[in-house]
């Protein structure tokens, strides 16, 4: 078996994952966490890459561990990903709030007297 698809691999992975969502204060940092945990190149990636070289009776019992641990991971990023957005969603009410009772700014300048004269000679 590879050491990738070993039940403590597959732990630790998870464990820097979740360390690494937890850790991010921001939506850029959550997707920087995201590419190194979840993309092509993590180790769970790596881990069902290797799934390939194994016989038929070990693939479905590593298959299934790598699984519950992706989802896991996923479930975490999910998570982490509704709470930051949630978070920035607050923070933009606050400082872009708008009072809607202001009434808005008096427009600089009249009409020019010719147009003025035009509509009038229009309306009759």
């Amino acid at each position: 078996m590879s050491d990738l698809l070993t039940p403590e691999a597959l732990e630790r992975a998870r464990d820097a994952a979740l360390a690494a969502f937890a850790a991010a204060a921001l939506l850029d940092d959550l997707a920087t966490a995201r590419t190194a945990h979840i993309g092509d190149r993590s180790p769970v990636a790596q881990a069902r890459k290797a799934i390939g070289g194994l016989p038929g009776t070990e693939r479905a019992d590593a298959g299934k561990r790598v699984n519950v641990v992706a989802a896991a991971i996923s479930a975490a990023f999910d998570a982490r990903k509704a709470e930051l957005e949630g978070e920035r969603d607050a923070r933009v009410l606050v400082e872009e709030a708008v009072d809607v009772t202001v009434l808005p700014p008096r427009a600089i300048g009249a009409r020019h007297p010719l147009t003025t004269i035009s509509e009038r000679v229009a309306d009759v």
